[in-house]
């Protein structure tokens, strides 16, 4: 259950704080990082009161969002966990991800360096055991390291285009196919 300040949150303050991650996930990546936290609110269906008692900044927001995020990354790998292609599908689930995301990471461009640094340990952790799993099995590449698969999501962040032109998406769809030739098998 989630907790605000070490008390375990009432249901329906729970339940508003979800759908304000909800909208906040769902209006960063339709509007940018520039979307009005009011709309953000109404999206949710709350008062803009219990928006900014639930996120003080808009920087605070996004922050939570990219921490649920991580979560999500790291239940997909338990879930995972001892398929021979689980590295590949977890690589996929945190592409379209990512897609989904594009303006969460530009709110949180001053974020503090260690702040990232841990998301992303946390993150190469979850990919850890699905890759020595899938080397085990023939699925991944035998020098292929979490590392790797890290630098690997970064490129293809760089190449997604805020766009969701045809052009932009037949090249993420090239640039997927060409680091899963790289990093996968078969």
């Amino acid at each position: 259950m989630s907790k605000e300040a070490g008390r375990p949150l009432r249901r329906d303050a729970a339940r508003n704080r979800e759908q304000l991650l909800a909208a906040a996930r769902r209006m960063f990546a339709e509007q940018g990082a520039d979307v009005p936290l009011e709309e953000v609110a109404r999206a949710a269906e709350v008062s803009r009161t219990t928006l900014y008692r639930n996120f003080a900044t808009r920087e605070e927001l996004a922050a939570t969002v990219f921490e649920d995020s991580v979560l999500q990354i790291e239940d997909r790998a338990a879930a995972l966990r001892g398929k021979a292609q689980g590295a590949a599908e977890l690589f996929d689930f945190v592409l379209d991800m990512h897609a989904r995301n594009r303006g969460i990471v530009h709110v949180l461009a001053g974020a503090d360096v260690a702040w990232f640094t841990h998301l992303a340990t946390r993150t190469t952790e979850a990919f850890e055991p699905l890759l020595a799993r899938g080397r085990e099995c023939g699925t991944v590449h035998p020098d292929v390291e979490a590392d790797d698969v890290l630098t690997a999501l970064k490129m293809a962040e760089a190449a997604a285009s805020p766009s969701d032109s045809p052009a932009s998406e037949h090249l993420s769809r090239r640039v997927r196919v060409m680091l899963h030739r790289t990093l996968f098998t078969g």
